[in-house]
């Protein structure tokens, strides 16, 4: 497998795992490029059929993993193919999109580490909206400039769900 596929997978459990910490559903778009990676889809509690399922509500997602982007201040740079950044510009859109930037250790074998103790993916992903954003007229990549505060973790994926079953935008 090659390091790009191989720190692909990484994000993508570093996603499963908070998805599944905040009991939210992930669903993988497997082999289909069409500009998203997944779908993340909110799971409530049905009283009267004494269930849980799904509620309709849900954010899609691109992710990309880098061992080349840090905090500068309260800002992250990361350069985005543009491709994917005029996939995630659109607002005629049904739900909600995010792009998702996970970090990794520039050395490969910190990226996993387990021990009887632990199992720990290093470091952390960041999300951001581009919905709305201005075109390019850049060819291969464009600069995103997002604050290091929209850290992905379970409590804020909860809470970007709850934001999009208010009809806010993210």
């Amino acid at each position: 497998m090659t390091e790009e596929h191989i720190k692909e997978q990484i994000s993508r459990a570093y996603a499963k795992a908070i998805a599944a910490r905040a009991g939210i559903v992930l669903r993988e778009y497997e082999g289909l490029d069409y500009g998203l990676d997944g779908r993340f889809s909110d799971v409530q509690y049905d009283t009267g059929r004494k269930r849980y399922v799904e509620s309709g509500f849900g954010i899609d997602f691109q992710i990309k993993a880098t061992t080349n982007i840090l905090p500068k201040g309260n800002k992250l740079f990361y350069d985005l193919e543009v491709k994917n950044y005029k996939d995630l510009i659109k607002t005629k859109i049904g739900t909600p999109r995010i792009l998702i930037i996970y970090s990794m250790p520039k050395q490969s074998e910190k990226w996993i580490t387990v021990s009887d103790e632990d199992t720990v993916l290093k470091r952390c992903a960041w999300w951001c909206s581009l919905k709305g954003r201005d075109d390019t007229e850049n060819e291969k990549k464009k600069r995103i400039e997002f604050p290091v505060s929209q850290k992905l973790t379970p409590d804020e994926l909860r809470r970007l769900i709850e934001c999009v079953k208010a009809g806010a935008d993210l």
